[in-house]
């Protein structure tokens, strides 16, 4: 992850995540970014001072889980994640590299709520 000044747009430091990011949230009241990753794991950073942070952990959460909001009345955040069947033979890897997948297994949506 990159962090940025939000005055100059200078590069402040880049930290490492557990995955390829597919979202990001920062909470203002507990100076705290999370960033979900499909593999099934969240990497959340702690920010120090305006020019200090560090990946506070990596948490397992369940894989597809990529998509994430936070509640600001609660400090949560909740992601939504479902299990998905194989792609048919022959089904090309998608553009990022990832593997393809098929349709999604019925019953199996889920949203994961992740809280101290």
């Amino acid at each position: 992850m990159v962090i940025l000044g939000a005055d100059d747009g200078n590069i402040i430091t880049t930290l490492p995540l557990a995955g390829v990011t597919d979202g990001a949230v920062f909470n203002s009241a507990t100076m705290e970014v999370f960033s979900s990753h499909a593999e099934g794991t969240l990497t959340v950073i702690k920010e120090n001072s305006p020019t200090s942070f560090e990946v506070e952990q990596n948490l397992t959460t369940m894989p597809s889980a990529k998509t994430l909001t936070l509640d600001s009345k609660t400090s949560r955040i909740l992601s939504i994640a479902a299990t998905f069947d194989p792609a048919p033979p022959g089904t090309p890897p998608l553009s990022n590299g990832r593997i393809a997948r098929g349709p999604m297994a019925a019953g199996s949506f889920s949203i994961l709520m992740i809280a101290r």
